[in-house]
């Protein structure tokens, strides 16, 4: 036979099985296309921070003074002049870095947050730490009221416009003239590392000389950013900044490296480990598509062994023979995988649009990666023809007469059939007939059953992951807004008295109904000293016994003397109720300077909060901080006819308050925020949602396809096609309910493994309890059951069309 022979042949095959193969193919292209979208991103990210970060000049060295802690403008730049090192010193630039607050309100919506003013020079191309301005003009200096630049995904989340008027604590107005970022700020985290910082934390650029005015600090400066010369030793350069500043009087600075910068480290760090979930999630999504096109272009190979059974008894070698079912592997691979590099295009473009809505950058690199789509061509070609391969092989192993032999000829027996056969069931043979259909031929049963378990433990196993998150941020929700939903975090500039007249002041507010005093500070948690990786801790001294809201104990109690953390820091300090850990904080000397310290404290309680970073104490250990009787935070709860609007707007000019949030808020930042995670994990759902439809209708329409004859021996004895088709979608509900089982039980433990060994390198600090909500359970049923019972209807007008004597017609 000549080539041209073949392939016309095999053109044959695809022509009369061309919706199986269509399907066949999709199914390959959602797995290879998935896996090679997926893919790309680590490549696209890694070149888009190179660059961004590259282009506004990121910092190598920063010096940042004490807390209250200023500078006559100059001094910090000549102490670097004065470096030994200073020639491997390219750019220096001096900032004024202050907290503040923000009025950011619209006709439709109340906007009061923490803010930042960054002070710095604006035109020379030789800046350190340069602002990304995405959308407007850039602030003029000396602009009345002074002109800033408002940071692009603050705007973003409230969708304000690129240009506006703000108000900042004290009532002076700014105008923003357009949005945009510096490097540091490309990854917003609030003043305590909070996550999500983007809908509570404002950052404001503007010309030096203007933020000394709206902080009165005319003249001063807090902050030193510098760049290095390739080649620099960065450490030693440091070790001379820190002597260099250590002699300046009055000078207590922190220098910290560019690998410091929690947007530096996280945006570099986040791509191997959320790579790791795609590659999950491409991995689980590639293998159901791959188990679903084995088994079903075994089938269609399958069919046809009749066919090569006759070849061999007229004498056409094996050889030739197993050409022809190879070449309809392959053709299948060959439009699944073209199809596939669409669908890897789609799902790249769509991973491409979040990344540019989550976390805009100057410049977004996504060239096509060669790697991993040819990595997934290749998969897309080697699985069509292995399906093809085994059962071709299995029919030219036999003889010729056992491969022409059809039906109830080629049927073996198996231990199940056999003890089926001796059980008595109730009902007629059209009742038995489903069950043993599936008994009869385990191994594809199994095989079937298998493909779309697959796809449904792709499929829990991704919706299970927004389950869990959605999940524990409820909690979280809860935790932080029971009792009274309006109550209002009221940060204070620095410690006061508690009865101090700015304390009272507060508290006499006509919005405030009344307050609870307490204190927040930083602090590190380790089991021993030796330890080197402690965990970082927010940690809120409260009056444990009297004040309106206290977190909630579900191990242990209050005791009044230790310390009470968050489930997930117990777990990752390895600690439980009656342990110690030691503390390291900051304590107040009698010269009134903070220095650290190391304290001992037992673990007195456990909270459900499901970020770790929370921690609490009783107020009555100030003392051991050197607070005692000192207050730098306020719960405040609004009055009766009042709302935490109200009580922000009132606190909003106080001089002595630092910022204020509403818990409520906090909360809704949380599933706000959530919502564009979410984004990620959809795109992988509807690709799995897809498969698992397309597996389950080929599954059944081949299934058809292999029964025609016994379907047209029912119909040629008088049987309705209703009755025919009873039984197919009974015998496909049996095979839905062993795939739903799989895909159940497998999805399960999938997630739990992704969670524990995937996400926790993504979102260390924060606790994820593993959850199945039940919609994802009945979505699982649908496909599982519904949709594989259902199928089948699809497929009335074939079997009621079906020519019988012509399916009834063969030559033994």
């Amino acid at each position: 036979m000549t080539g041209s022979l073949w392939l016309r042949w095999s053109w044959r095959d695809l022509r009369s099985h061309w919706v199986a193969v269509v399907a066949i193919a999709l199914v390959i292209a959602i797995g290879t296309g998935v896996f090679a979208g997926l893919g790309s991103t680590a490549t696209w990210r890694r070149q888009s921070n190179d660059i961004s970060f590259g282009a506004t000049g990121i910092h190598d060295l920063r010096a940042e003074l004490s807390p209250g802690t200023f500078v006559d403008e100059g001094l910090l730049a000549e102490a670097v002049e004065g470096l030994p090192d200073a020639a491997a010193v390219t750019g220096v630039v001096e900032r004024l870095v202050v907290d503040n607050q923000v009025d950011a309100s619209t006709p439709d919506e109340t906007i009061l947050v923490r803010a930042r003013i960054v002070g710095m020079p604006f035109g020379d191309s030789q800046l350190v730490d340069d602002v990304w301005l995405r959308d407007g003009s850039e602030p003029g200096a000396g602009a009345d009221p002074p002109s800033v630049i408002l940071e692009a995904k603050f705007a973003d989340f409230y969708d304000l416009p690129e240009r506006g008027r703000l108000t900042v604590s004290g009532g002076r107005p700014v105008e923003y003239v357009g949005l945009g970022a510096g490097p540091e700020d490309f990854f917003v985290t609030g003043p305590e590392g909070s996550l999500f910082a983007q809908g509570d934390f404002a950052i404001l650029y503007t010309p030096l000389a203007d933020a000394q005015t709206l902080v009165a600090r005319p003249g001063q400066v807090n902050d030193v950013v510098l760049t290095l010369a390739g080649g620099s030793d960065r450490d030693r350069i440091a070790d001379q900044l820190r002597a260099a500043l250590a002699e300046v009087p009055g000078v207590s600075a922190t220098v910290t490296d560019q690998d410091d910068v929690e947007a530096f480290r996280v945006l570099y760090e986040d791509i191997e480990s959320d790579q790791q979930v795609w590659n999950m999630i491409s991995a689980l999504i590639l293998f159901a598509a791959a188990l679903a096109a084995f088994n079903l272009v075994s089938r269609i190979v399958e069919s046809q062994r009749r066919e090569i059974g006759i070849g061999m008894a007229l004498g056409v070698s094996r050889f030739r023979l197993a050409i022809r079912p190879l070449l309809v592997g392959a053709q299948i691979g060959v439009v699944g995988t073209i199809a596939g590099v669409a669908v890897g295009l789609v799902v790249g473009a769509a991973m491409k649009s979040l990344f540019e809505s989550l976390l805009p950058l100057p410049e977004w690199r996504t060239p096509f990666q060669f790697g991993p789509y040819a990595r997934a061509a290749a998969l897309g070609l080697v699985i069509p023809l292995a399906a093809a391969a085994l059962p071709v092989w299995r029919a030219v192993r036999v003889e010729p007469i056992q491969a022409i032999r059809l039906g109830h000829l080629v049927a073996r027996g198996n231990r199940l059939t056999d003890w089926t056969n001796r059980v008595r069931l109730p009902g007629s043979s059209l009742t038995h007939m489903p069950v043993r259909n599936v008994l009869r031929n385990p191994r594809r049963t199994l095989l079937t059953a298998a493909g779309v378990g697959a796809a449904i433990t792709a499929l829990v196993a991704v919706l299970g992951m927004l389950d869990s998150f959605s999940r524990s941020i409820d909690r979280g929700a809860a935790e932080v807004t029971k009792g009274d939903p309006d109550r209002v975090l009221v940060a204070l500039d620095t410690f006061y008295p508690t009865d101090s007249t700015a304390v009272e002041a507060i508290a006499a507010e006509e919005s405030v109904g009344s307050v609870d005093r307490g204190l927040l500070f930083g602090g590190a948690a380790v089991v021993s000293a030796d330890v080197s990786e402690p965990i970082f801790l927010i940690v809120e001294l409260v009056d444990l016994e009297r004040a309106a809201w206290t977190p909630t104990i579900v191990e242990g109690s209050a005791s009044g003397d230790g310390i009470i953390l968050a489930s997930k820091a117990a777990d990752d300090l390895g600690v439980s109720v009656g342990d110690t850990v030691q503390l390291f904080h900051p304590v107040r000397g009698d010269d009134g300077v903070f220095r650290g310290a190391r304290s001992a404290l037992t673990v007195d309680g456990i909270h459900p909060n499901p970020i770790r970073n929370f921690a609490f104490a009783d107020l009555s250990l100030a003392g051991r901080f050197g607070l005692q009787g000192e207050v730098n935070l306020v719960n405040a709860y609004p009055a009766e006819g009042f709302g935490r609007g109200d009580v922000q707007r009132a606190l909003f000019e106080r001089p002595e308050v630092a910022s204020t949030q509403a818990v409520a808020r906090l909360s809704e930042i949380f599933d706000e925020a959530l919502e564009q995670f979410v984004g990620f994990l959809l795109i992988a759902a509807g690709s799995v949602l897809a498969l698992a439809l397309l597996i389950a209708f080929n599954s059944t329409r081949i299934t058809v396809e292999e029964r025609r004859r016994e379907h047209a021996t029912m119909r040629a004895f008088g049987l309705p096609v209703r009755t025919i088709m009873a039984v197919v979608t009974k015998e496909s509900v049996l095979v839905g309910v062993c795939a739903t089982a799989i895909g159940l039980v497998a999805g399960a433990l999938v997630l739990e493994w992704m969670l524990r060994s995937l996400a926790e390198s993504s979102l260390p600090d924060f606790g994820i309890t593993t959850y199945l909500a039940p919609s994802t359970l009945v979505i699982a049923l649908l496909i599982g059951v519904v949709a594989v019972a259902l199928a089948p209807l699809f497929l009335i007008r074939r079997v009621r069309r079906m020519d019988i004597p012509d399916t009834l017609r063969v030559m033994e």
